[in-house]
């Protein structure tokens, strides 16, 4: 018997953590609403697959000044902003965050040259857009296969991840106000049992997609499945900060649904 959009939900489960080097945590993670920064436990919830959930993370820059500043007013400017823009317009978005770190740079110079990545993905029974600029990445566990839907701004000739940080852009990340492209792609609504998985470079950098593959493939549990990442990051070395969100879609079994009340954007 098939399912109706409305009766279907989508679990998800987000996490954050400084690692086993850095002594601060510059990434921050929004997920339905909830922005997760510093060492955060995993936040985890539901979400009606008839209303758009939207996940996102951002990656201070390291060795940039202020990185933490930069990935949580990014994700500050998208909450408070995201219904001023038509509800798949999320290049004009993404740029007008890139506006206001640049205007936050131009008021304390202390902030100068802060910057942050960003990926997400806004995922609902019309489509899924994934989104991003920078490192941090975004996959779609689908047909059995773990397929990466985001892009890597990096140098052409920067070979294996874990030899470089170094990227073509980022909100901010330079002195002065410079163009930046996100990549915005528009794909078809998830199917039952199908997964969505955004990181930030400290879990790429370290953990091979086969690992993935293989975690989010056995671990059907969203919270589950952000620990073990995690704990497979932080058993690699744990050199970076670590960001993680898993969203996977599922018949609802008439359940109440928790996210529809607690302020889904």
């Amino acid at each position: 018997m098939t399912t109706e959009a409305g009766d279907k939900i989508l679990r998800y489960a987000a996490i954050t953590h400084r690692g086993r080097v850095r002594d601060g945590n510059e990434d921050a993670v929004f997920a339905v609403g909830a922005i997760l920064r510093g060492d955060e436990d995993v936040r985890s919830g539901t979400v009606s697959f008839g209303r758009q959930g939207v996940f996102m993370i951002a990656d201070g820059m390291g060795g940039h000044a202020r990185g933490e500043i930069a990935s949580n007013h990014a994700l500050e400017y998208l909450k408070t902003n995201i219904n001023r823009f038509p509800s798949v317009d999320w290049e004009a978005r993404i740029l007008g965050a890139n506006d206001e770190i640049f205007d936050l740079m131009a008021r304390n110079l202390d902030f100068t040259g802060m910057g942050t990545t960003l990926v997400g993905a806004e995922i609902s029974a019309v489509g899924t857009i994934f989104f991003n600029v920078g490192d941090s990445r975004a996959y779609r566990l689908v047909g059995g296969r773990l397929v990466k839907t985001s892009v890597d701004d990096v140098p052409k000739y920067a070979g294996a991840r874990t030899r470089t940080h170094e990227i073509t852009q980022a909100l901010g990340g330079r002195p002065s106000r410079g163009r930046i492209f996100p990549h915005v792609s528009q794909e078809a609504p998830l199917e039952d049992d199908e997964q969505v998985l955004l990181c930030s470079d400290g879990l790429s950098d370290m953990v091979s997609e086969a690992v993935i593959y293989n975690i989010l493939l056995k671990e059907t549990d969203p919270s589950n499945a952000v620990r073990l990442l995690l704990q497979a990051a932080l058993d690699a070395g744990g050199t970076d900060n670590i960001s993680i969100i898993s969203a996977r879609l599922g018949p609802s079994c008439n359940q109440t649904n928790p996210g529809d009340a607690a302020g889904v954007i």
